[in-house]
């Protein structure tokens, strides 16, 4: 296929095992699954039978870009992998990750859109992708490496422009929660994934190329782009956007402005040039934002430790170079320890006392998680499996995770990173209700969103309570839906809503902090917009001048929508997938938050009749029915997706049909 715009139309199938690589045809997805997670999403359904395990050879590993990757789209570029993630629990969801640098754009250069690996390598390999060719090549020299020197030594062998997507040492021993690694920082962090590309033996992917991205409106699409990247010069006035360096910083360590894609014009992380090493004695460079700010503690915080920045720094580094997830070791195993170590509960790991506070003693750990060692071979399996086996402090355990096996985000409850206060929480409930994993994408849609914006947390810099409200009903339809005074009327809604924009997002590939754009000081009604685009479809806009397809933005809404059911699908052929999964999560949020909502006063907890009624008009709003949680025969229908609903009925012939409504 060639393309009119946005997609290269070409995607690469490698089979491990056989060492056969062949070409398939973008078209056969788009426009009705528009790339990135969506298209991933329609090839499990297909290829990923149930009783796969994500170890197991016929577990599909896919990396995919969007019709936006490698344009000039502000805020494009990113990466979504997919697949079944050792991660879950209790069962190894089909799930996505997603990254951020410059190796997404530069597969689609390279002449892709996407990348497929089924089967399992006998021995280590890796693939070389340049200007629409592939091979797969020894990659015996590389194993054992970290993701630092495996980078440069595969810079050395192909050149300083190609760019590299890596494991470590910890994908390469099947930690649970080991990541994929590209450049300094950026990885697809959350599932385990690095894990799936170890089972495989692929050490490496490595793309270059000089083919162009094809635009299908390009006047268009550049007066357009370029709107929308002045708007956002209005940025959420607290937390990330057009910040400031720390003069100190600059001056000592090389503090910059760092994009975490290609594309993005925002400046929420920095990169440094001369950090001091306390542990290796040498001199460091690299991102460094984000997670991984924890490391250094903060006194008199739930993330009471201190190391310093430095040292901090250099845990960082470390951990990137084994490949292990920063959010379930910082956000979960750590606070856990510390709790554990303050009740007398846990005082030790393998006879060296639990200290936070010791450079030496984060380094220990993260060596033996990488390489399976002593301890390290227990939470090399996830803070909440480790945890679990251990039998020790289950109750701070069941604070810090709220379902699937990961650490809190976005919720009020467990991830004190993010301040976020009732009623927002509870579209954050739902979310982490109905998902497999934490629920980045949707918790920064909607709970960063009015929080950032607000008197909360950005003061005097942004919105009025009563100016987050109005607007907030203006794009959900109800005018409680944004309220903080509101409790659980209108929350449904932004559920569902924000599951489709999570899912565009991870498709298009954008950004999933900057979209959808909401909230503005400077018009009026507080609405962002950019030369009459509204704000919540800037996406839209880019992607119809870009491929030309979508003439109608209900179009692309549908496609969004179709491929959340495939994946409710594929949760529910694959894992038997039912309401009462979802209901799991109400204990976590039964605890009181973190801090009180300041209109309110007092610290809520979630009302467990009233969140079963929320979930009951959730699932309405979606076609699943209300008793299971499946989606319906009539909405599958409705999506085009009559195939899926043959095969649920199918499979749930002699136990419970297909409900119809």
């Amino acid at each position: 296929m060639r393309s009119t715009g946005g997609w290269t139309g070409r995607i690469l199938r490698v089979d491990l095992s056989t060492g056969r690589i062949k070409e398939d045809e973008t078209r056969r997805y788009v426009p009705d699954y528009i790339g990135g997670r969506g298209i991933a999403a329609r090839i499990a359904w297909e290829e990923l039978p149930p009783g796969t395990g994500a170890l197991d050879p016929h577990n599909v590993l896919m990396f995919f870009t969007g019709p936006l990757t490698g344009t000039t789209a502000p805020f494009s570029g990113r990466t979504t992998v997919s697949a079944l993630g050792p991660q879950g629990f209790p069962r190894e969801w089909f799930t996505r990750s997603n990254m951020g640098g410059h190796w997404g754009p530069e597969l689609k250069y390279a002449g892709y859109d996407g990348i497929v690996f089924s089967g399992a390598a006998d021995s280590p390999v890796y693939l070389w992708v340049h200007d629409g060719r592939a091979e797969l090549r020894d990659a015996s020299h590389l194993w054992g490496l970290g993701t630092y020197a495996t980078q440069n030594r595969l810079l050395a062998e192909h050149g300083s422009r190609v760019r590299i997507a890596t494991i470590g040492p910890a994908g390469e021993n099947l930690s649970r929660i080991a990541v994929i690694q590209t450049e300094t920082e950026s990885a697809a962090g959350q599932g385990g994934l690095g894990a799936v590309m170890g089972a495989k033996k692929l050490k490496a992917v490595v793309v270059g190329g000089t083919m162009p991205v094809e635009i299908a409106h390009r006047d268009e699409f550049l007066r357009k782009t370029l709107a929308i990247q002045r708007e956002f010069h209005t940025p959420t006035p607290s937390g990330r956007g057009l910040g400031s360096l720390d003069p100190e910083k600059v001056a000592k360590y090389g503090e910059r402005f760092h994009a975490c894609s290609q594309q993005c014009i925002a400046r929420c992380a920095c990169f440094y040039t001369k950090v001091p090493a306390p542990l290796s004695g040498s001199t460091l460079s690299g991102q460094y934002h984000c997670v991984a700010a924890l490391f250094e503690g903060f006194r008199g915080t739930f993330y009471d430790w201190n190391v310093g920045f430095e040292a901090g720094f250099e845990l960082s580094k470390i951990a990137n170079d084994y490949g292990i997830n920063h959010w379930d070791l910082l956000i979960g195993v750590a606070p856990w320890l510390k709790l554990c170590r303050e009740r007398g509960l846990l005082t030790e790991l393998d006879g060296q006392p639990i200290d936070l506070d010791s450079p030496p003693f984060w380094a220990e750990f993260m060596r033996k998680i990488a390489y399976r060692e002593g301890a390290g071979d227990l939470f090399a399996e996830g803070g909440w499996r480790a945890i679990n086996t251990l039998g020790v402090g289950l109750d701070i355990a069941a604070r810090l995770f709220p379902a699937w096996g990961y650490a809190g985000h976005w919720d009020g409850h467990g991830d004190h990173a993010n301040r976020v206060v009732f009623p927002y929480w509870l579209v954050s409930a739902l979310q982490w209700a109905v998902d497999v994993r934490d629920p980045i994408a949707s918790g920064h849609c909607y709970a960063q969103n009015c929080m950032r914006w607000s008197p909360f947390l950005a003061k005097d810099k942004g919105l009025t309570w009563e100016e987050i409200a109005c607007a907030g009903a203006k794009v959900y339809g109800h005018p409680a839906a944004t309220d903080p005074r509101s409790g659980y009327e209108g929350k449904a809604w932004p559920g569902v809503y924000h599951g489709h924009r999570s899912m565009l997002k991870d498709s298009a590939t954008v950004d999933d902090w900057v979209f959808p754009r909401i909230f503005s000081t400077r018009t009026p009604d507080r609405l962002a917009r950019a030369e009459g685009m509204e704000g919540p479809s800037f996406e839209w806009h880019m992607i119809r001048a870009a491929t030309g397809a979508y003439e109608d933005e209900a179009e692309l809404d549908l496609a969004c929508e179709r491929a959340f059911n495939l994946e409710r699908a594929i949760a529910v052929r694959n894992h038997g997938r039912c309401r009462q999964d979802d209901e799991t999560i109400i204990p976590y949020f039964e605890t009181l938050e973190n801090e009180p909502n300041p209109l309110i006063g007092e610290r809520q907890k979630l009302d467990r009749q009233r969140f079963l009624g929320l979930l009951d008009e959730y699932y309405t709003l979606r076609g699943w029915d209300v008793t299971t949680g499946v989606p319906t025969r009539q909405r599958l229908l409705a999506l085009g997706l009559s195939d899926v609903a043959d095969a649920l009925e199918r499979e749930q012939e002699g136990s419970r049909p297909v409900p119809k409504e």
